[in-house]
């Protein structure tokens, strides 16, 4: 096989493998995974399956790159062979850019998921702005919930997740600040996060929740409207 077609197909493995961290919400917990008892629990097989193959075809490749740099051919001209090589370092160099970080590029994913759910997000956080329940109850966005602490409640533990993105995401609980921010607390396969809204001159902070349960942050993205993406550390 001809060096360019070689070169085609692994930068296509690389290209996939970074798409595929960025769009898909399983990514990140299946490469994390420790086993693949568990992994094809929390993932499925098919991805396993899928991640094997492309890692194989990666591997298989950038071998027949070095092979072609290192046989003797009229072809490996001195200039041409270090241009070569300076590339498949350049790539190597990319490939553990990937695996280093490729929460990281989960994360921006995720980002700009949520930034296309955030009129779904506000349906569900308007009428909790307008006026904050002071009891149990029930709303129409939200369904049945619980207020906590009794008195003067902070948290709203749902009954009944109301969904976001189809399948992917529910909220399971609420949170209101002081200065009036929204948190909302996110399950799902495309959840482990919050969605927060802020007001002007708020931004996402550790907190303490109604529960007390204290969140440490870790990391805080815009989505725009004033709602943000935020990881805690709990």
């Amino acid at each position: 096989m001809r060096m360019s077609r070689i070169w085609i197909i692994h930068l296509t493995t690389l290209l996939s493998l970074a798409v595929w961290a960025a769009a898909d919400p399983a990514f990140s917990p299946m490469v994390r995974s420790r086993s693949l008892s568990v992994a094809s629990v929390d993932v499925g097989w098919i991805r396993l399956v899928g991640f094997s193959l492309v890692t194989v075809i990666a591997v298989s490749s950038l071998m027949s790159l070095f092979v072609k740099l290192l046989r003797p051919s009229p072809d490996n001209l001195p200039d041409r062979s270090l241009r070569q090589l300076l590339s498949i370092t350049a790539v190597i160099a990319v490939w553990c850019s990937l695996a280093l970080h490729h929460d990281s590029i989960a994360w921006q994913g995720k980002r700009v998921r949520f930034a296309c759910r955030v009129s779904e997000l506000e349906a569900i956080a308007a009428p909790l702005r307008e006026e904050w329940p002071q009891r149990d109850g029930e709303l129409s966005k939200i369904g049945p919930f619980m207020a906590y602490p009794f008195g003067r409640p902070t948290t709203l533990v749902l009954l009944q997740a109301p969904r976001v993105a189809g399948h992917l995401v529910y909220v399971s609980a609420v949170e209101c600040n002081c200065d009036g921010a929204i948190k909302l607390q996110l399950t799902g396969t495309d959840g482990g996060d919050w969605a927060e809204w802020h007001p002007p001159h708020s931004q996402p902070s550790s907190f303490v929740g109604g529960l007390a349960e204290p969140h440490e942050l870790t990391t805080a993205t815009a989505i725009g409207r004033g709602w943000y993406l935020v990881r805690y550390r709990a």
